[in-house]
């Protein structure tokens, strides 16, 4: 073989290379592209389902686990391992655990917190990867939204847009099958847009967030998510507060904003909807209700909950059916499994009642010390896009704590995805920055 023959070899094992890495970093950020399809579920599970198979690939080559979060998933796995064995000790059926209604519904902790350990494993360039995702978050999210306000306003078809006969109408929910969950994750990635927007230093980027953030916004709006409204505006002032770091401008930007999209909250017509938060309408009273329920399980099993995945399971006014000490420990072991949507509609009081005080005590630990982890790494920033998934990530556990009060969110896979894939992949730059926590 001659040199010429071994120089074109070589050339084509790097590009070979090259193509299978650059693949290799789509696939890890794929999963923002179907945030949006719920409708059609096998999308997003076949891209977590590929990252997962790529870690694995990685550690059979590499034979070495390290991980780049070591303190964080110690506190996850203690929170897995707790929830199972309440799973367990409630009697619930081990060949239920893995199936997909379980994993959809009761049990989607399991499969919303998972890719924090998969993105522990050090296999990727973390920078570039949360580049990707982003550009793939923006550029999805825009289409989707914009769709689905030509289709609101035009009527042309009712891809996007759902009405369930309630007062609230026509709402965007684009490929979800709850408007809720769409409505959520548009709060946080309006959020992220408007953090790149602020500080982006280019004026073509620029404007080109400023359309973005437009569209996206108006989508979110149309949503009807009261629950997605409420923590826009509170992730929207401690995006300013901590961008501007001044009381002033603090408060001008909060008017100036207020001011910018009053005029997108008139024309839609959701006005109305904003004015329900402070009311008691009949999803109020339903929310209330449930809220009473989770109340009467955590009192009845204050330490340990009912089990986890059994809130579904049983009534109000079946406590009697617990078995145990009622006011201190008591489990629910009844043969009844129901699998579906419902729940507390408030994920501190959801977790009370399913795990107790120990295990919402370790769900908070959990997002604290992240909340710490990443709030030092923002205080030393050393780049600006660095700055920008920082500060994205404190936001984005700052909204998600507001929106939990009101939904499950803290266990929904929509937006949950979202969120650990970012945090995930922050903690990732996080660590090979520093080299520990």
């Amino acid at each position: 073989m001659n040199i010429k023959n071994i120089f074109k070899e070589k050339i084509n094992k790097n590009i070979f290379k090259e193509l299978a890495k650059g693949l290799m970093y789509v696939i890890c950020a794929s999963p923002a592209l179907f945030l949006l399809v719920n409708k059609y579920p096998y999308l997003l599970i076949s891209s977590l389902f590929a990252i997962t198979v790529i870690v694995i690939v990685y550690l059979i080559r590499t034979k070495t686990i390290k991980a780049a979060s070591p303190k964080l998933l110690i506190i996850l796995l203690i929170i897995y391992i707790y929830f199972l064995l309440s799973y367990i000790f409630s009697l619930q059926s081990l060949s239920k655990l893995f199936t997909y209604s379980f994993l959809r519904y009761d049990g989607n902790f399991f499969t919303c917190y998972f890719l924090f350990f998969v993105f522990a494993i050090p296999f990727v360039d973390y920078e570039k990867v949360l580049n990707l995702f982003f550009k793939f978050l923006f550029f999805t999210f825009t289409s989707f939204a914009l769709f689905g306000i030509l289709e609101y306003f035009f009527r042309f078809s009712s891809y996007m847009i759902y009405n369930d006969g309630t007062t609230a109408g026509d709402m965007f929910v684009a490929l979800n099958k709850a408007h809720n969950a769409t409505g959520s994750v548009y709060t946080v990635v309006c959020l992220f847009l408007l953090i790149f927007l602020l500080k982006e230093k280019n004026k073509n980027i620029r404007i080109i967030y400023i359309i973005s953030f437009i569209i996206c916004f108006t989508g979110l709006i149309l949503t009807k998510s009261r629950g997605g409204y409420t923590g826009f505006f509170f992730g929207m002032l401690f995006v300013f507060w901590f961008h501007f770091k001044s009381i002033k401008k603090f408060f001008l930007s909060t008017f100036a904003m207020i001011i910018c999209i009053a005029p997108i909250v008139y024309f839609t017509g959701t006005f109305k909807r904003i004015i329900e938060i402070f009311k008691i309408t009949l999803t109020s009273n339903v929310r209330l209700k449930l809220w009473e329920k989770a109340l009467i399980f955590f009192s009845n099993s204050p330490i340990f909950g009912i089990g986890f995945g059994r809130f579904n399971d049983l009534g109000a006014n079946e406590i009697n059916t617990l078995n145990g000490i009622r006011g201190l420990v008591a489990f629910y072991r009844g043969p009844n499994a129901v699998y579906n949507s419902s729940h507390a509609h408030n994920s501190y009081l959801h977790f009370l009642a399913e795990t107790g005080i120990i295990g919402l005590g370790l769900v908070v630990c959990f997002w604290v010390f992240c909340f710490i982890i990443i709030f030092k790494a923002f205080k030393s920033s050393s780049t600006i896009f660095k700055e920008k998934i920082y500060l994205c990530s404190l936001t984005g556990i700052i909204t998600i704590g507001v929106l939990a009060l009101t939904e499950h969110y803290l266990s929904a896979t929509t937006i949950m995805i979202c969120l650990s894939m970012l945090l995930s992949l922050s903690l990732g730059v996080i660590s090979t920055t520093k080299n520990n926590f």
